[in-house]
């Protein structure tokens, strides 16, 4: 029996409920609508798959629909009910394997929502048989998915608006600074005489981890037909504890902190535990030795200014988790909407276009500094650095180790190259001027010529990562000498620039120089373009400037899989235009022969110097047979 006109009145309450929420939360009429009757099931349903209050959250998001004539099908709820099963198998191992102890309790906290929650009593609904027709699904969804509870004469409840405000912080709706507040309180330990504390390492940790179990349940709902309970799939995203990568992200979060405690001296800051002794160890306990302590404020002055994509760990996380369990796969590509912006540890690939297989028949590694991709600390500390860097891939252009360490190669392998870079080097350990560590430089602007003089814009940046404290070194605006690719071939030597690839600084002395031949690069700690700080590890305070070897080196394209492919065939229309100069200038080469052969210049000039030959004492008689 279809819908009778009668709850037309029914319909007009609603919708002018939903307008009346509009105005107080930044969420659309659809997600409003969704999430009050996700209220409505955790308060007055026991879910069909799951009692716990993140995954049962899940499993509602999951189920839910909009009724309407065309999606109300008895095939449509059987899937929703499918992936619901899907979503919580996976919450499970994310809960049991990648999450610290409690976290997912937490998070229900952020949401608004009570931990023990205590269900409502409620008439149940039978779901209906697969023999019911679309018409008779149409009526069960259209009462089924009823918010009618939620809308009261006396106004919204104070529990609906703690849920619906939860939801739009947490999900990264009330902009980056309440996301980063969020995720501070995941790992807040205490109220420290009026001001939020907690742990650097539990800070960094839980970040990271929500990132992970992002990745995680990306892999399972875009896997086709679901994933088996007995899949051993999640073993690549159990994220390791005490990552060099994370170590370097909570020493530089200290180091930030005493650097503000310092400047705020005579405001009472001095008064506290001294910042800056270092963690050894991830803690996912909410105990802490009080010199890891850090404080709300220096949290988000830190990430706003260092690793700004942090805020949209957990609204990624949150946001794949309650939507793209419920989306139609199309084309295996699931979106974000609009002003949501994703941290998703990027995906590797690689170039084949110069590569040769190895004898095996399998080419090398995708990267030599991201071994572990689902898990790497080092990817994570630099997907947080840049919208860049967050939400696309990282595609292999050059490695030392599949390419042979040559900086012609690297050069090779950008010049042309129309998209946003990054290069990563590792250098070695040399006793008495700098330790092994990991640096490198992102560029936005393409590496589309040859050149004295640097080029590019200022959204390009210079990095360190571990394993000294992480240093994110941005434009200060003073000059703008962001990149530079002068190789020798172009200026022959009498330019007196450095061959090379360079960053900041001068052309003759750049902040970040990769030398043509490998054996005169150097890193300085300062320049006029980019922020003060040091490059190298472990070196020597003294000397602001200081040479190093490369150990290994990479390059990547960045970006979306479009940005990469567009970038990708503008290096191919280059190196064709180049081949063709070649050829050009080739053919004009033997133009000029023949011309001078037709007109008897060379003959003339081959003769003259037979005969000159023969004019010397003793010479030689060229025509003589032998």
């Amino acid at each position: 029996m279809g819908v009778s006109s009668s709850t037309n009145n029914d319909k007009a309450a609603e919708q002018a409920f939903i307008r009346s929420l509009g105005d107080r939360y930044p969420l659309g009429d659809a997600e409003l609508r969704k999430w009050c009757w996700c209220y409505t099931a955790l308060r007055h349903r026991s879910s069909p798959l799951s009692s716990a209050d993140l995954s049962a959250l899940a499993v509602w998001s999951v189920i839910y629909n909009n009724p309407g004539q065309l999606t109300s099908n008895y095939n449509a709820l059987k899937e929703r009910i499918d992936s619901a099963g899907k979503v919580s198998r996976a919450l499970l191992i994310i809960e049991e394997h990648i999450f610290p102890n409690g976290l997912s309790s937490r998070i229900v906290g952020g949401l608004g929502l009570s931990v023990n929650n205590q269900k409502l009593p409620q008439q149940p609904t039978p779901f209906p048989k697969p023999t019911a027709t679309n018409e008779e699904i149409y009526a069960w969804e259209y009462s089924y998915y009823a918010i009618n509870s939620c809308i009261s004469p006396e106004g919204i409840s104070f529990e609906l608006q703690d849920f619906l405000e939860g939801i739009s912080s947490s999900c990264g709706r009330r902009g980056s600074r309440s996301s980063l507040s969020k995720l501070f309180n995941l790992a807040s330990l205490s109220n420290d005489q009026g001001r939020k504390a907690a742990d650097a390492s539990e800070l960094i940790d839980i970040a990271y981890r929500l990132t992970v179990a992002t990745s995680y349940l990306l892999q399972i709902a875009k896997a086709k037909g679901g994933t088996d309970s007995n899949s051993e799939d999640w073993k690549s995203f159990v994220p390791s504890n005490g990552a060099t990568g994370i170590q370097s992200m909570v020493k530089s979060l200290l180091n930030a902190a005493k650097r503000q405690r310092e400047r705020a001296g005579s405001f009472g800051y001095s008064s506290y535990p001294a910042a800056g002794q270092y963690a050894t160890s991830s803690s996912s306990s909410n105990t802490t030795n009080s010199n890891n302590t850090v404080y709300i404020e220096e949290f988000l002055e830190w990430a706003e200014t260092t690793v700004p994509m942090m805020a949209s760990s957990l609204s990624t996380f949150l946001h794949v988790l309650f939507n793209f369990f419920c989306q139609k796969n199309e084309g295996n590509t699931h979106r974000f909407p609009p002003g949501v912006t994703p941290l998703l540890m990027p995906a590797l690939s690689i170039d084949l276009t110069d590569k040769k297989p190895t004898s095996s028949g399998s080419v090398s590694p995708l990267s030599y500094f991201f071994t572990e991709a689902n898990t790497s600390a080092d990817l994570f500390a630099l997907a947080s650095t840049s919208i860049t860097l967050a939400s696309g891939r990282f595609h292999r252009l050059f490695s030392s180790e599949a390419d042979g360490l040559s900086c012609n190669r690297l050069m090779n392998g950008l010049i042309g190259y129309g998209g946003p870079t990054l290069i990563i080097i590792r250098s070695k350990d040399i006793k008495g001027k700098c330790g092994a560590g990991m640096f490198g430089a992102f560029t936005y602007s393409p590496w589309d010529q040859e050149s004295g003089d640097f080029y590019g814009n200022s959204d390009s940046f210079l990095f360190r990562l571990g394993p000294d404290p992480m240093g994110v070194y941005r434009p200060k605006g003073e000059k703008s000498n962001f990149m530079f690719f002068n190789p020798e071939a172009r200026s022959k030597g009498y330019d007196q620039l450095a061959w090379g690839i360079g960053f900041g600084g001068t052309a003759q002395e750049p902040r970040l120089y990769i030398d043509e031949i490998l054996d005169g690069s150097t890193a300085k700690d300062k320049d006029l373009t980019f922020e003060n700080g040091p490059l190298l590890s472990n070196k020597d305070e003294s000397n602001s400037y200081c040479g190093f070897e490369v150990e290994a080196i990479e390059a990547f394209g960045v970006g979306s899989s479009q940005v990469i492919e567009d970038a990708m065939n503008a290096r191919d229309e280059h190196r064709k235009e180049a081949q063709k100069r070649i050829r050009n200038a080739m053919k004009g080469a033997k133009a000029a022969f023949l011309e001078d052969m037709q007109s008897g210049l060379v003959g003339a000039k081959v003769f003259k110097h037979r005969d000159e030959m023969r004019g010397r004492d003793g010479g030689c008689d060229m025509e003589k047979e032998v």
